[in-house]
């Protein structure tokens, strides 16, 4: 658990991972520099029960992405789990997600696994706003190959487990990575599986403080983003940045088609406006929904191609 300012909250979170029926597991937190109450709440946790380890580090505000990969490095479990501040795991969470990860590992022997799970959205008092998280935001879990990836990630933080494998291969979190859930799940795509369970295992807490959050999806919504053509040009490019950055640290590793894949996509505002079409419908770079990938498609073939060459690694 990576922690910032969270005392309104956290002692709920706490005690819902206490309350697990799964009773073998220890909590690692590290504090991103909260100012409030935080870190004496979680201190005072840890002096009552001996599964709470409170991470002592110097640096200050990380961010929650750099502040989880911080903490990878302080675990030597077989499997890991992420959790966030204000949200309430439902009891059976450790358990199920558990069950599934040893399902696949008999089918998927020695391989990099991710499990994660639907959640479902609640307002600040735990009031149900959507049973699904999914189907608030319009999101299809099996969409999980790397070309769908690349474009879109489906994989929510608090809800996932990683295996020892899967973590060995997190080397560096680079800076253009938007979130450290869609860089695992890229990693984990190109090497290993994922897999999901169809069941809400969290209470995904919304409140004017959350880092990220969820936003119901809807025609309301899409034409929202749509007035924002600049915002959606930029967020386009962090995306590709994202590709660029993933290339550069796992080339060596991928395979030669997965290789042509992310190369088409990491250049595809090198290209002119036709060839980048081309390329988006050859490897289908698509996102899930008719109105997602309407939008997408539109903001590639306006943008200005980019004065920008990658090279490929060979």
């Amino acid at each position: 658990m990576s922690t910032y300012n969270g005392e309104s909250y956290i002692r709920e979170q706490i005690d819902s991972i206490l309350s697990q029926t799964y009773k073998d597991w220890r909590l690692l937190i590290r504090d991103d520099g909260s100012s409030d109450k935080t870190l004496e709440i979680v201190y005072d946790y840890s002096k009552k029960f001996d599964k709470i380890y409170p991470i002592k580090d110097n640096r200050k505000h990380l961010g929650p992405q750099m502040s989880y990969f911080e903490l990878l490095n302080h675990s030597s479990a077989d499997y890991i789990m992420f959790c966030d501040q204000d949200d309430v795991w439902l009891p059976y969470k450790i358990e199920a997600t558990l069950g599934k990860m040893r399902e696949l590992e008999k089918i998927y022997h020695e391989k990099p696994l991710l499990i994660h799970s639907d959640l479902k959205v609640v307002d600040e008092n735990l009031k149900v706003i959507s049973d699904s998280f999914w189907n608030y935001q319009k999101l299809n879990p099996d969409l999980k190959v790397l070309n769908s990836l690349l474009i879109q990630n489906n994989v929510t933080g608090c809800s996932v487990m990683i295996n020892r494998k899967l973590r060995d291969l997190l080397k560096s979190f680079p800076h253009n990575a938007i979130m450290h859930d869609w860089w695992i799940a890229l990693v984990s795509s190109a090497f290993g599986t994922i897999g999901h369970i169809d069941e809400p295992l969290v209470l995904y807490r919304q409140h004017g403080s959350n880092d990220t959050g969820a936003k119901k999806y809807s025609i309301k919504y899409f034409l929202g983003r749509a007035m924002k053509f600049r915002d959606s040009i930029e967020s386009n490019k962090k995306i590709i940045d994202q590709g660029r950055d993933f290339y550069s640290i796992y080339s060596n590793v991928l395979t030669k088609e997965q290789k042509e894949v992310v190369y088409n996509f990491i250049t595809l505002f090198e290209t002119g406006r036709l060839r980048r079409a081309y390329r988006i419908f050859k490897y289908r770079f698509f996102k899930y929904g008719f109105l997602r990938n309407c939008g997408f498609v539109c903001v590639m073939l306006i943008s200005n191609k980019r004065g920008v060459k990658t090279e490929i690694k060979r």
